[in-house]
């Protein structure tokens, strides 16, 4: 078996290990955590603002990685180390040892500290070992096979918050998180790196370089509009679930079951659309996809989630194409650069400050909105509803910016359109019979 071959195994087997501490630790868990912790909406502001800010350690690596002409090792060392921390908060709740807030953000900083700087290095090996022209379905098959994993692993942490006390419920929880980060390390330090070599370089040049390509600064400008604005719900959509919507754990990780399955349905379909036009009209239509959904949000109400489940599937739908798209335009346009980990690194820098000053943004209005509360149209609005509607808003004014992405033989985002409505109607009249057989039958 060559290297690539082996890599590109080895690689979804270390992310189903992954994505258990990534779902075990992140999302509604983490939420919950912190809502044990009895933090204010400012202090759950700060707590989703520290992993973008963190975002620019990337750049650190990339500098790193080239003097001592090592990533791999670096990669693997500081994943292990970032992923294990959550040992400590095992040993506190195991031993009924208090947990302070400012004890749990330093063990997040940190966390997400080694996470980041391993991440930029993860990218820029990734790049290396998978081909240009297979990574849009290599990834849509490895982020189908991995979000499947973070689906059943969500319910099953659902059930296990719903059925016992927070305390025993956490210590279950990030044990397994811990356990599984090992088996991650283990198994990433047997992936292939492909030739890594030492390159010399100015500390200047890992940042100016990238901020003198035209099309990478377009992309950054769009991406950093959309972090900095619409970011401004990210801390409070399971807060609001938890809080105001009264669902049950297990409840909203259906709601994570419903957005998995669309993705697993949708994932591969993207991968290999984005394979055939690019990634840009991919990743267009499913932002506009995206623009307005957090509207639906505004008419869900304890005794009406029928809102909640139409989410879940759109986002399932759209934010796997998004993410696809946004990862791979990303290695397209770094894709002939000397210094490609700087790319990375800038792009995490620049989006996580925007990232950082968005969620503090988003906290702050939700604290100083913490007491608003009217009804309108027989619908109950809080602060979190304002926050909803000023993400669709930014979102809008965001796909402006996104137009003027360019991306090398990417085809016009019509015609992407018209290959999917092409696709849409061959797979109808493949099974037109069944279709009207089963329409005679229920009439």
């Amino acid at each position: 078996m060559d290297k690539i071959s082996a890599g590109k195994k080895i690689s979804i087997i270390e992310g189903i290990f992954a994505q258990f501490h990534i779902t075990l630790t992140g999302g509604m868990f983490l939420t919950s955590f912190v809502l044990f912790l009895n933090v204010n909406p400012f202090q759950m502001g700060i707590l989703t603002a520290i992993p973008p800010i963190l975002a620019g350690v990337g750049f650190f690596a990339a500098y790193i990685s080239n003097i001592i002409g090592e990533r791999k090792k670096l990669c693997v060392i500081t994943a292990g180390l970032s992923r294990g921390l959550f040992i400590f908060f095992v040993i506190a709740i195991a031993f009924n040892i208090r947990i302070s807030i400012a004890v749990f953000f330093v063990i997040i900083f940190f966390f997400n500290l080694l996470l980041n700087f391993s991440g930029n290095l993860w990218l820029s090996w990734m790049s290396d070992l998978i081909p240009s022209e297979e990574r849009g379905r290599y990834f849509g098959i490895r982020n189908t096979i991995i979000s499947g994993v973070g689906m059943v692993v969500n319910y099953l942490g659902g059930r296990i918050l719903d059925f016992y006390s927070p305390s025993k419920a956490f210590t279950i929880i990030f044990s397994a998180a811990v356990f599984f980060s090992t088996l991650s390390f283990i198994t990433l330090s047997f992936q292939p790196e492909p030739g890594f070599k030492k390159k010399v370089i100015h500390f200047k040049d890992v940042f100016a370089r990238p901020l003198k390509d035209s099309n990478f600064l377009a992309l950054i400008k769009f991406v950093s509009f959309w972090y900095l604005f619409a970011g401004i719900a990210a801390p409070f959509w399971v807060v609001h679930m938890i809080k105001n919507l009264k669902m049950a754990y297990s409840t909203i990780a259906v709601y994570g079951i419903i957005a998995g399955v669309a993705s697993l349905i949708f994932q591969i379909f993207w991968g290999k659309l984005i394979d055939r036009v690019r990634s840009k009209p991919v990743l267009t239509i499913n932002f506009v996809g995206i623009i307005f959904l957090p509207i639906i949000w505004l008419f869900a109400r304890p005794d009406f989630i029928l809102p909640i489940w139409i989410d879940a599937f759109f986002s399932g739908l759209f934010w796997c194409g998004i993410n696809l798209s946004l990862f791979n335009i990303l290695l397209s346009l770094t894709e002939e650069k000397d210094l490609k980990e700087s790319y990375f690194a800038v792009f995490s820098t620049i989006t996580g400050i925007c990232g950082f000053f968005s969620s503090l943004l988003g906290g702050f209005i939700a604290q100083v909105l913490k007491d608003l509360k009217f009804q309108l149209m027989g619908q109950t609005f809080v602060n979190f509803h304002i926050l909803f509607i000023g993400t669709s808003l930014f979102r809008l004014l965001s796909l402006f910016l996104l137009k003027k992405v360019k991306e090398k033989e990417a085809y016009p985002t019509i015609s992407a359109l018209q290959l999917i409505g092409d696709y849409a109607v061959r797979r109808l009249n493949e099974h037109k019979d069944l279709l009207l057989n089963t329409i005679r039958f229920t009439r």
